[in-house]
C-alpha cells in the first residue's frame, strides 16, 4: 500500500504546474472582469474562484464515500486540486509578476515551492541552505542554481502520499465527508492562494499555515498537512 500511494504521488505532482499560456489568459479573463481593480484585488478574486472550485469538487467527491470507494476518491479529489490550486497560483503569477512565466523552469519552480513550501523548506536544508520556517522569492531563485528543483519534487512526493492517506480516512466516512471534503479544500485554496500573492509580491512564505487553518475544520483523527 505504501508504495503504491508513492506511485501516486509522484504521478499526481505531474498535475501541479499549469500550462503558461493558460495562466496568462486567466489572468487576462480576471482582468477583463473588473478592469478598474488592483493587482492584489484580482488576485484575491481568482482565490475566491478557485475556492468555489475546490469546495465544489471536495463535495462531489465526498458523496460516493465508503470504504471501497475511498481511495479512488481521494485521489480524484487531490488531482482535481493540484491542478486547481497549480492554476490558480500561474493565474496569480501572471497577474503580480507577469516576467516569472518567460522562463519555464523558474515557473515550475515558483509553483512547486507555493504548493509545497514545507517539502522546499526541506529541500533547502539538504543542499545547505537554512531557510527556517520561511522563505521568499529571491532565496528560492538562488537555490534553483544548486539543482534544488529535483529535490523539492522528491520530497514533495513524500509529502502527497501523506496527504493521501488523509484525505483516504476523510473519504471512507459516508455523507460526513461531503462536508469535511468541501471544506478542506476551501480553506487549502485559500492558503495556497495566500502563499502565492505573499510570494509574487516579494513576502516570506509561511510554512505552517494551512495546517493551522486546516485543523479547524478537520476532526483530529484526519490530520492535516502544510504539503
Amino acid at each position: 500500500m505504501t508504495d503504491f500511494l508513492a506511485d501516486k504521488a509522484e504521478q499526481l505532482l505531474s498535475w501541479v504546474v499549469p500550462d503558461i499560456d493558460a495562466c496568462r489568459r486567466l489572468a487576462m479573463e480576471v482582468r477583463t472582469r473588473d478592469p478598474n481593480a488592483s493587482p492584489e484585488q484580482l488576485a484575491k478574486a481568482l482565490i475566491r474562484y478557485a475556492q468555489k472550485q475546490g469546495a465544489t469538487v471536495g463535495g462531489m467527491t465526498g458523496l460516493a464515500a465508503s470504504p471501497v470507494t475511498m481511495l479512488p476518491a481521494a485521489l480524484a479529489d487531490i488531482a482535481a486540486m493540484l491542478k486547481i490550486e497549480g492554476t490558480m497560483a500561474g493565474g496569480i503569477a501572471a497577474i503580480l509578476d507577469p516576467a516569472s512565466l518567460d522562463d519555464p523552469d523558474r515557473f515550475r519552480t515558483d509553483v512547486l515551492a507555493i504548493a509545497f513550501p514545507a517539502a522546499f523548506s526541506q529541500a533547502l536544508r539538504q543542499i545547505g541552505i537554512r531557510a527556517g520556517e520561511q522563505f521568499t522569492k529571491n532565496l528560492v531563485r538562488r537555490a534553483v542554481g544548486k539543482g534544488s528543483v529535483e529535490g523539492i519534487f522528491k520530497i514533495a512526493s513524500r509529502f502527497l502520499g501523506a496527504k493521501v492517506t488523509g484525505r483516504t480516512l476523510a473519504k471512507g466516512v459516508p455523507l460526513v465527508s461531503v462536508g469535511i471534503g468541501a471544506g478542506w479544500n476551501w480553506v487549502e485554496v485559500e492558503g495556497v492562494g495566500r502563499r502565492a500573492i505573499a510570494y509574487y509580491t516579494g513576502q516570506p512564505i509561511g510554512v505552517g499555515r494551512i495546517k493551522q487553518l486546516t485543523r479547524s475544520i478537520l476532526p483530529k483523527r484526519f490530520g492535516g498537512s502544510d504539503r
